[in-house]
């Protein structure tokens, strides 16, 4: 997909994942042709989608089918791709907090979007054999509550509940520890597209606002140590979004890892430095930044944030006194 048709794709994306409707984002994208797109080029699809709604703080759920349907893949069973996945409540993919004691499976984790009482779950749970994967077939009769203290925007709720094991389709062994590895490498780097996004508009925002503050008579703009500031921010914010592509289209888990860690160190320092640049007016609620500054801190936590994937990154690379490869890196 090249340039011109990147951009096209922007502009179509934009309007459907900012317009007022309760229609599911699946439906809307599926009026775009978004089988033939993803057709033409998955990867480039997918991070500019993910990109456009880190720019537009977009409330519709992409992620959640996205690990949906990345599980469903990899179980070989596609009718899961309507299911929705419980997350660890630590957010982090290998702290499970889904349990199974004796004879009942008690769930404890996070849902991008509230269930009705037919959504079909899709729970990762530990074992001494690796991640396995519970099918419950119905979310009724779980205690589901607004996570409190995150993105207003975002509608990610708290599920709590017990269902008997044999109420429960299972998948063990490799083909689950291998889906579960899969889906968290899709979904960690479509969430470095998003952080992408929303550095790229942080910065943006914050150079026309410096362009238009003015002190002792000239724009802010034109001071040095400003320029410096976001220069350094853009440009850290386009070498996170050259592995986020990059890992879109290899498609493993190494790559995916190193592009999330990037994406939100990246997307927290062009916070810090458009902070510097806004002043005063930053710290307040009426200016729209820091609905930024709480979309990036939500996203980083979300599957591993940068300060605890760097850790992983580090001790892989002490244990395997290798250096792997990604693309041109």
């Amino acid at each position: 997909m090249d340039a011109d048709m990147i951009e096209m794709l922007r502009g179509s994306l934009q309007h459907v994942l900012t317009e007022t409707t309760d229609r599911p984002l699946a439906e809307r994208l599926a009026d775009l042709g978004w089988d033939e797109v993803l057709a033409d080029d998955e990867a480039s699809a997918l991070v500019t989608l993910f990109e456009v709604r880190g720019d537009t703080r977009s409330s519709a759920d992409a992620l959640g089918p996205l690990l949906a349907a990345a599980l469903a893949t990899g179980l070989g069973d596609a009718s899961l791709e309507s299911a929705s996945v419980v997350l660890p409540r630590s957010l982090h993919p290998r702290e499970l907090s889904s349990t199974v004691g004796g004879s009942e499976l008690a769930i404890a984790g996070v849902l991008l979007n509230a269930p009705n009482d037919s959504t079909p779950l899709l729970v990762p749970v530990a074992s001494p054999d690796g991640v396995r994967i519970a099918l419950v077939t119905s979310a009724k009769g779980l205690d589901v509550a607004p996570v409190a203290e995150t993105d207003e925007t975002q509608r990610w709720v708290e599920a709590r509940g017990t269902v008997g094991v044999g109420e429960v389709t299972w998948f063990d062994g490799s083909a689950a520890e291998d889906a579960w590895s899969a889906a968290v490498a899709k979904g960690r780097w479509a969430l470095a597209a998003e952080l992408v996004g929303i550095g790229k508009r942080v910065v943006a925002d914050a150079v026309s606002y410096t362009c238009e503050r003015k002190q002792y008579g000239k724009a802010i703009g034109s001071f040095q140590a400003l320029q410096h500031r976001m220069a350094g921010a853009y440009a850290t914010v386009i070498g996170a979004s050259h592995g986020a592509h990059e890992a879109a289209v290899l498609g493993t888990p190494w790559p995916a890892l190193v592009a999330k860690a990037t994406a939100g160190r990246a997307a927290e320092e062009a916070c810090t430095q458009a902070q510097q640049c806004y002043g005063a007016i930053g710290f307040t609620w009426e200016h729209d930044f820091h609905r930024y500054l709480r979309r990036t801190f939500v996203l980083d936590r979300l599957l591993g944030d940068w300060r605890t994937l760097e850790s992983e990154i580090g001790n892989e690379l002490l244990a395997t006194k290798v250096v792997p490869k990604i693309g041109s890196f």
